[in-house]
């Protein structure tokens, strides 16, 4: 039987569970498991590892002799996220079998990668996810569609009221910060600005953490940038944006994969531009196409299409094969968005 939880609001700094059922279920959990595997998706992003870490500290912080390993699949860890992981080891199993897997950050089995047989073969499962593509695919799933998966996280501490430590605060603000590219994009909900005056009520260092992640490119990322602006390409009258790098780009900027996380902004941040998208190679017949959306337009629709998800106004997917196979369907979905966006701002220019 699955249990999912399905909302969490704040109110009149009250919390109010609409079911509690799946959060109780979680303490249980936690409660009669002495092995614990934490899983995020491959190629992991900043929500995804500070999602991993934060879980971690918050159990060893709350319960005692628990063993906790943690996974997710990826050939390197990008120079910027190596701090996350600067106290633990990732991908390194210390026991035999899990009592409890949790899924984080990953809206579908299949994008543990090689972990997913690890979390198969768990006694229990649970799932606490921000997308809203999730395909519910644990015993207890905790879903709640807002900034991030970090965010959910520092939630679920707060109702059962964990100790929270600052470390865990700072993990948390990471993954809502860069999941939402400093707050301009992505979902907010009044539970992300309950969670913001929390950090700063508590006094805790936010600025030093948006500088590291948005005023830190490094010459390889820059150079990376050019690239990607060189190859900019537009459709349906300039309401679609194109960009692309292959894997010559990145060995002549002497960038790794992950290098590019958040040149698509370039994209998106173009006047007349509703919806964009960077297609980066990354072995052959590989690829990984990330989109943004302006408000109106759900990407998430079209991701999906392909076999990806996320966010209604930051998605993602993955594709194997020759590109001009998926082109025709790719260009249509986005333009069937781009007529529903126009139809919506014609008929709001009536009032």
């Amino acid at each position: 039987m699955y249990i999912m939880l399905i909302l969490i609001v704040f109110f009149e700094e009250e919390i109010i569970i609409k079911n509690r059922r799946s959060l109780k279920l979680f303490k249980k959990q936690l409660e009669e498991s002495e092995t614990i595997a934490l899983i995020s998706h491959e190629n992991p992003d900043v929500d995804a590892l500070s999602s991993l870490v934060a879980l971690k500290n918050l159990i060893k912080d709350n319960y005692k002799n628990k063993k906790i390993d943690i996974f997710a699949q990826t050939k390197d860890i990008n120079e910027l996220l190596k701090p996350i992981l600067k106290e633990d080891e990732l991908n390194v199993q210390n026991v035999n079998s899990y009592d409890l897997a949790i899924g984080l950050d990953c809206p579908n089995s299949t994008r543990f990668g090689e972990y997913k047989k690890l979390f198969n073969n768990a006694k229990d499962t649970a799932q606490i996810d921000h997308h809203i593509t999730n395909n519910i695919f644990a015993k207890n799933n905790i879903v709640y569609v807002t900034s991030s998966t970090t965010e959910i996280i520092y939630i679920i501490a707060k109702l059962m009221k964990f100790e929270i430590s600052n470390k865990v605060c700072k993990l948390v603000y990471s993954g809502m910060i860069t999941d939402t590219s400093n707050f301009m994009q992505g979902t907010k909900k009044k539970t992300t600005l309950k969670v913001l005056s929390d950090f700063y009520d508590r006094n805790v260092e936010l600025d030093e953490l948006t500088d590291y992640f948005f005023k830190n490119n490094s010459i390889s990322k820059n150079k990376l940038l050019e690239k990607a602006l060189h190859s900019m390409r537009f459709y349906h009258d300039g309401g679609l944006v194109l960009m692309k790098l292959t894997r010559q780009d990145f060995a002549d900027a002497k960038a790794k994969f992950g290098d590019e996380e958040g040149i698509i902004n370039q994209g998106i941040c173009t006047k007349g531009v509703k919806i964009a998208g960077i297609i980066v190679k990354k072995e052959n017949n590989d690829y990984y196409i990330s989109l943004r959306s302006k408000s109106g337009i759900n990407v998430a629709d079209i991701a999906k299409k392909f076999g990806g998800g996320g966010h209604e106004n930051m998605s993602a997917f993955t594709y194997k094969g020759n590109l001009i196979n998926i082109k025709d369907d790719f260009l249509l979905a986005c333009k069937k968005e781009l007529i529903k966006s126009r139809a919506r701002d014609d008929f709001n220019l009536m009032f």
